[in-house]
């Protein structure tokens, strides 16, 4: 039996005609319509408009005794209407709406479009369905004509324009960027790839950069300025994040997104809780998409990273890091530069500059181009070094005063315990995680001959065993660290090389463990103190 609340109402008619036959049906290469548009030709399109609904009866025939209820009206305009814009996402509750260009719920179209009017549209035959994989943010253009495609260009209209009317801008980076100089690359290299960098998604919708921006430094520099305009040029494909929509158990903010500006999005208490999540919407080809009340979609990640942060210590990178360019900027401006970059923008700015970036020439830039070396970056590896790394670094480049010779497991870590103590570290790591991240440290520390071959690791972990007459306490192996290039030479065996090393490096490291001084140095040991 049919349940009378699921079938839609019927218009009035004096033939055997069938209502459904009365509506216009949408053709399927109908464009969008607005109700506006609808509405202006209801009457003609559907000759049966405004007929009323015919009463549902008593059955049988029989008097009810009640008087008949007023026949409804139906709006075949508005029926259209849901018609060409609404599409269901088969295996979900869920619509897309082509007039607003956004997803909903089947129970919140209801409450937009009334819900007789919107059973008439999930009964109709004509009714667009499409699979959930169909829908797609493509701002390549290179999806199927049948997908809905979440992109559909840039709201922003670029202004011709020459390199003279941004220079506001261009002056603007120049000072974000006036101390990034290093050994490895000058202002001007930095500036140029920040440049491409924020080129090429313009020139190539869709292009997914596989690097990320890390500018950071004092208050009031103009950092949150430089970017903002270039967020405006995105539109609606740029967004603002902080702390709490990285930590929202719904991520939608990052559905359809070009560009994504990350600011203070992490504080020292969560450098480690959510560089996970960073790095995925970094290098990754696709993400999850979870909004509330919908089901988890996956769609294509083309979204372009930049962090902006006040702290000293923005981010998590690690040495040998090769994801992300990174900018120290300077104190704030005392020339007026500010002042004209607003003047700059009121007058346009935004769609300037993008005319600029969208000619900027790129030459052999591409989406996979590895950042620049800037000394902020080598300072900021240097920061999220964990302990055990940084004292091997300080012991490697001659910081820590025991010399960079071979001595086993046992001695390293009793100076890396004391380093600790002096550096003030309220937690120090036990011998098995510092052997392990030692090791680490030094096996992922690539260093390169001159002809580009990589060299042995340049601190070898190595268990050695002892020879009988050499052995203490039981002892019959003893695990030793190797600085690259020692060994034993002249016929002497491994055993009776390590046991001597050892013994060796027992007095440096014996008057560094005593030394009383903050930085661990000691004096040079007196000729009577050399004597075995």
């Amino acid at each position: 039996m049919v349940d009378e609340a699921d079938t839609p109402p019927q218009p009035a008619s004096a033939s055997d005609e069938s209502p459904a036959e009365s509506v216009t049906p949408p053709s399927a290469d109908r464009k969008v319509v607005s109700l506006a548009d609808v509405a202006a030709t209801k009457a003609a399109s559907n000759p049966s408009a405004g007929a009323a609904a015919p009463d549902k009866g008593t059955g049988g025939g029989k008097p009810s005794g009640r008087a008949p209820k007023a026949a409804k009206q139906i709006d075949w305009g508005k029926y259209n209407y849901l018609l060409a814009n609404f599409t269901l996402i088969y295996g979900t509750d869920t619509v897309w709406d082509a007039d607003t260009r956004k997803m909903l719920k089947i129970s919140n179209m209801a409450h937009a479009h009334g819900t007789d009017m919107v059973r008439m549209w999930k009964a109709a035959a004509e009714r667009k369905t499409v699979q959930e994989e169909d829908v797609v943010f493509d701002p390549t253009g290179k999806c199927a004509a049948h997908c809905i495609n979440l992109y559909n260009g840039f709201a922003t209209v670029p202004m011709a324009c020459t390199e003279k009317d941004v220079k506001p801008m261009l002056d603007l980076l120049q000072h974000l960027c006036s101390e990034s100089e290093s050994d490895h690359a000058t202002v001007d290299d930095v500036i140029r790839w920040v440049l491409c960098w924020l080129a090429l998604p313009l020139q190539q919708p869709g292009a997914k950069l596989r690097t990320a921006l890390v500018f950071h430094g004092p208050q009031g520099t103009g950092k949150n300025m430089f970017f903002d305009v270039v967020r405006r040029m995105f539109g609606k494909y740029g967004v603002m994040v902080g702390q709490n929509e990285l930590e929202e158990k719904f991520n939608d903010w990052l559905s359809g997104k070009l560009l994504v500006i990350g600011n203070e999005v992490v504080t020292r208490q969560e450098l480690f809780h959510n560089k996970n999540k960073l790095k995925w919407i970094i290098t990754e080809d696709e993400i999850p998409i979870r909004a509330m009340q919908q089901s988890v979609r996956w769609e294509a990640n083309h979204a372009n990273v930049v962090f902006l942060s006040n702290e000293q210590m923005p981010l998590i990178l690690e040495d040998g890091d090769r994801r992300h360019l990174v900018v120290y900027t300077p104190l704030a401006d005392e020339t007026g530069l500010y002042q004209r970059v607003k003047l700059f923008l009121d007058d346009d700015g935004a769609a300037k500059f993008m005319h600029y970036l969208l000619n900027y020439p790129l030459q052999d830039f591409h989406e996979h181009t590895k950042p620049l070396m800037t000394q902020a970056k080598a300072d900021l590896q240097e920061l999220s070094m964990r302990p055990p790394e940084r004292v091997m670094v300080e012991w490697r480049e001659g910081f820590l005063p025991p010399p960079q010779q071979v001595c086993s497991g046992d001695q390293l870590y009793r100076a890396f315990e004391a380093w600790a103590r002096r550096s003030g570290l309220k937690w120090v790591d036990d011998k098995s995680k510092f052997t392990s991240t030692a090791k680490r440290w030094a096996l992922e520390r690539v260093e390169r001959e001159a002809d580009g071959s990589r060299k042995t690791p340049c601190i070898e972990h190595k268990v050695v065993q002892l020879k009988d007459d050499l052995k203490e306490g039981g002892r019959s192996a003893v695990k030793c660290w190797l600085p690259r290039g020692t060994g034993p030479m002249n016929g002497v065996s491994w055993g009776e090389f390590a046991a001597s090393a050892v013994a060796a490096f027992e007095l440096p490291l014996g008057r560094y463990l005593r030394s009383g001084r903050e930085d661990g140095s000691y004096d040079k040991p007196s000729e009577e103190e050399k004597q075995p």
